[in-house]
């Protein structure tokens, strides 16, 4: 049986683990690159399906509202709907720009502040006497989960507020 003596003064039985053992430090790097590459690949999806669930409303505003859980038939209600919808493709033009850029925190925040709306629409359509669609816990979930991922990217990135940053994903 071999003991181990520190070589300089704090070291830790961890760290000597560590040193003794460097082949199974790799798992962390991996799962950092692996929720980096989520939050990307999640924030990435989650604009393209806001922006053709809004587009398809736009289009045709009585389908989209029904599956919305309140239909609209007349002229006034289109044109609501349109304009609510025109919100959504100003939060994918946002998103966009800051993934583009990477700026991982501008986009973490628009995110968090977004998850904010799928509650509104649940307590808003309650609040009528209409069950909310099913798509609205799910669509918070993703919110929510895609933000906090976002957050973690965002701490581990120091540039992330700076400007474009042109680093690799």
């Amino acid at each position: 049986m071999m003991i181990y003596i520190p070589k300089f003064y704090g070291e830790t039985a961890a760290h000597a683990w560590v040193l003794r053992f460097p082949e199974l430090t790799g798992g962390g790097m991996q799962m950092k690159r692996s929720l980096d590459i989520a939050a990307t690949a999640m924030t990435s999806l989650l604009l393209l399906a806001f922006a053709v669930l809004s587009l398809r409303g736009l289009i045709d505003p009585q389908t989209a509202s029904a599956r919305f859980g309140t239909p609209v038939s007349d002229i006034a209600g289109s044109l609501f709907y349109r304009v609510y919808l025109s919100r959504n493709l100003v939060i994918v033009a946002s998103g966009a720009i800051f993934l583009l850029w990477r700026q991982w925190t501008p986009l973490a925040v628009l995110l968090t502040v977004t998850a904010a709306l799928p509650m509104f629409d649940m307590s808003a359509l309650w609040l009528s006497g209409i069950t909310p669609p099913v798509f609205h816990p799910i669509a918070l979930a993703l919110i929510a989960i895609t933000a906090a991922l976002l957050w973690r990217r965002a701490a581990a990135s120091p540039t992330s507020s700076a400007g474009p940053n042109l680093d690799p994903i």
